[in-house]
């Protein structure tokens, strides 16, 4: 579903819109001012940290990238680099969770009301993960999020949980709704909390 919203892919059957519209009917500009993404792997460009920031709004001042940096925590980062927001980046230059706060910056900057988020923190070591939440937060006051997650603590407090098996949604609710349920979502969330799956039997006398 996510793909289809970012047009990685387009769909084969019905349409995927936003505000009414389909997103076919988008331009890319029209798009990236709607949609940020944040993936797994963070997509950084062969450029600087600068433009990187600003690829989405290329026309943002020096003050506003820093800004946008500072609130997604890695200004301090990019300052420590030899070159600071005009070094290049390259494979090795940055980590996982600083290429993730980079691209967390960028959306900042994008500041687009739909954020897509494919298990954002999965790359960054325990100190990124927290500065990568704390620029999460931020980001999506606010914002209509869709949240792809297997780690299921990142999205217990959603308002909406959609549980898919082979592509196909088996339960929806929130995180309370669905535990209850005693379901597919409880089943992976007592395993992801490390819990034996129980089941209280009430018996009646006669």
């Amino acid at each position: 579903m996510a793909a289809l919203l970012a047009r990685l892919w387009d769909v084969t059957g019905g349409s995927v819109s936003i505000d009414g519209v389909d997103v076919r009917d988008l331009t890319q500009e029209q798009l990236y001012s709607s949609v940020s993404v944040l993936l797994q792997d963070a997509q950084l460009v062969h450029a600087s940290i600068r433009d990187n920031i600003a690829l989405n709004r290329p026309e943002a001042t020096d003050a506003q990238i820093r800004e946008a940096a500072e609130a997604a925590d890695v200004h301090r980062v990019i300052k420590a680099l030899p070159d600071g927001y005009d070094t290049v980046v390259e494979p090795n230059r940055l980590s996982g969770g600083e290429r993730q706060r980079v691209a967390i910056a960028r959306a900042l900057l994008a500041n687009t009301p739909i954020v897509v988020l494919d298990e954002a923190t999965a790359a960054a070591d325990p100190d990124s993960e927290a500065a990568i939440h704390r620029g999460l937060e931020r980001l999506l006051a606010g914002k209509t999020v869709l949240m792809i997650a297997h780690r299921l603590h990142t999205i217990k407090n959603a308002s909406r949980i959609l549980v898919l098996d082979e592509g196909k949604v088996v339960e929806e609710g929130t995180h309370s709704r669905l535990v209850a349920a005693g379901g597919a979502y409880r089943r992976m969330w007592d395993a992801h909390c490390g819990a034996p799956v129980s089941v209280a039997v009430k018996s009646e006398e006669n």
